[in-house]
């Protein structure tokens, strides 16, 4: 994979960048080596965050299952989704959160 280093976001998660270029979303005390590196399984292609929630729109590691947007409760640490973009946008938990290609994103952290 290369070797990354990471920012924090928000409640102990952080996002990691590779020599790749490919971003992944850790959480800190969370072994995800066995998810192929990612606590959602996949390379974030987009992420916002506020201080209760982070949404990633996530290109899956294992193409089997699907693309789309993941919601994470930093409270409870419960990953729901993915969802697609009309329906992410309808969860009133996540309204207002401004997304970001990922790359814009790292610069803001």
């Amino acid at each position: 994979m290369g070797c990354g280093h990471g920012r924090s976001i928000v409640g102990g998660y952080r996002l990691e960048q590779f020599e790749n270029n490919h971003f992944y979303l850790h959480k800190d005390g969370v072994d995800d080596t066995k998810i192929g590196g990612s606590i959602l399984e996949g390379i974030v292609l987009k992420i916002g965050w506020n201080e209760r929630f982070i949404v990633a729109e996530r290109y899956s590691f294992f193409r089997g299952d699907p693309d789309g947007w993941m919601i994470i409760d930093v409270r409870s640490g419960t990953i729901t989704g993915p969802f697609k973009e009309s329906e992410l946008r309808a969860r009133a938990e996540v309204r207002g959160i401004q997304t970001f290609p990922v790359s814009e994103a790292w610069e803001k952290l």
